[in-house]
């Protein structure tokens, strides 16, 4: 199981980054964005002792699939799924401030790092909550959901591997580099959809195109 979580893991590294790379909607997104789901599931289902501790493994899963299902959906649409995975997301984030504010033995980094999550758990249910209420999201909000969510779910990976190699990073290297990039391309994608006209441009662009198809077909 545990080689099987490497090469899974492995293939999620390489399917994350290709889809950050290709152009957003285009097919060589969706095709590396639908291995880059798979290789997420096949790494969780995979993790040695996943019943022992399985917190991290559920978290995971929880941002790659709210991040698929979010473009499989129809816009202004909601389902059981959505309040499942709120659910879910809140006893996660119920459980990550209970040990940081019960587990005396932590150290400081590592209390930071389940700070933060518990945090951004909380707020990913909030955020589930508004849409459920809302009965779904559409246009620029559809996406920003789909691009933070699969990189969070992309950071848990990271943070893995960064963890897992640190020794065997030279030493003129922070084993972290990859944990501050990702976080990075997070916010640097949140913040093109909602703050600049990258969206609207793009599907000026891909309407344009389809449009271009038609023509030639006749």
């Amino acid at each position: 199981m545990l080689i099987l979580h490497i090469i899974a893991g492995s293939f999620l590294l390489l399917f994350g980054i290709c889809a950050l790379c290709f152009n957003k909607g285009q097919s060589k997104h969706r095709v590396a964005g639908n291995l880059f789901f798979v290789s997420l599931l096949v790494m969780v289902l995979s993790v040695p002792n996943l019943l022992d501790d399985p917190v991290m493994a559920i978290l995971s899963a929880y941002y790659g699939t709210t991040a698929w299902a979010i473009v499989l959906r129809k816009e202004k649409s909601t389902g059981v799924f959505e309040i499942v995975a709120m659910l879910t997301i809140s006893m996660i984030s119920i459980i990550l401030f209970n040990v940081v504010l019960t587990s005396p033995s932590l150290t400081p980094t590592f209390k930071f790092i389940l700070s933060a999550w518990a945090i951004v758990t909380a707020l990913s249910a909030l955020l589930d909550l508004n849409m459920i209420i809302r009965g779904g999201l559409t246009g620029k909000h559809r996406i920003a959901r789909h691009a933070w969510r699969t990189c969070c779910a992309l950071l848990g990976a990271v943070m893995s591997f960064s963890a897992n190699t640190d020794k065997y990073w030279p030493d003129f290297v922070n084993s972290n580099i990859l944990i501050y990039l990702t976080i990075s391309v997070l916010v640097f994608w949140v913040f093109r959809i909602l703050a600049t006209k990258w969206f609207e441009i793009s599907i000026n662009t891909f309407r344009s195109n389809i449009s271009i198809k038609m023509i030639f077909r006749r």
